[in-house]
């Protein structure tokens, strides 16, 4: 299936945050009882995945797949992006890889990158897949989002009953900066 906006194909392996942090933040840190671990980690999965898909972004670095038909000239969907691992052309037998030589990542924003074609690269291509890494380093995601993914985990560890919430949350409020939408 081809996708017309990023998707991760790699996800990463570090922890945005960690059961320890949790267990402070819920002062549960006492020292012997981990009776809620389980909890808690099940809790800290939720609430990353749940930042994560409200501001489709990865909390880490990640690496993500994008199929275009024209020739890419901006990643302005994705946020973070770090680097251009391989740019294809599709031709008769499949993807070709473009030498990287022909291209450049440029940073026009925090949340937006552009390529950057050498000025003689020409190509008839019809469709294109581009691989890149994006996300955050450890230790450079936002406080934000943090504080969100501890501000859920909190919610949650104390109602563990649905419930209805009619007003915006802090959680929604401190997301709204921080969402990507994608067009289509």
């Amino acid at each position: 299936m081809r996708y017309s906006f990023p998707y991760i194909t790699a996800k990463y392996t570090s922890e945005p945050v960690t059961l320890d942090e949790a267990r402070e933040w819920l002062r549960l840190d006492i020292p012997g009882y981990e009776a809620e671990d389980t909890t808690v980690a099940s809790l800290i999965e939720s609430a990353i995945d749940y930042v994560e898909k409200e501001c489709n972004i990865s909390l880490g670095v990640s690496t993500y797949q994008w199929y275009t038909e024209c020739l890419p000239c901006e990643i302005k969907d994705s946020a973070y992006v770090k680097s251009i691992v391989s740019i294809e052309e599709e031709g008769d037998a499949g993807f070709t890889a473009i030498d990287d030589s022909n291209y450049t990542l440029i940073k026009t924003g925090e949340r937006s990158s552009r390529i950057k074609w050498k000025s003689d690269f020409s190509s008839s291509a019809e469709s294109y897949r581009v691989n890149f890494t994006a996300g955050f380093d450890e230790g450079e995601i936002p406080p934000r989002l943090l504080m969100a993914v501890r501000t859920l985990v909190s919610k949650w560890y104390d109602n563990r009953n649905d419930t209805v919430e009619e007003k915006k949350t802090m959680v929604d409020r401190i997301l709204s900066a921080f969402r990507i939408p994608y067009a289509g």
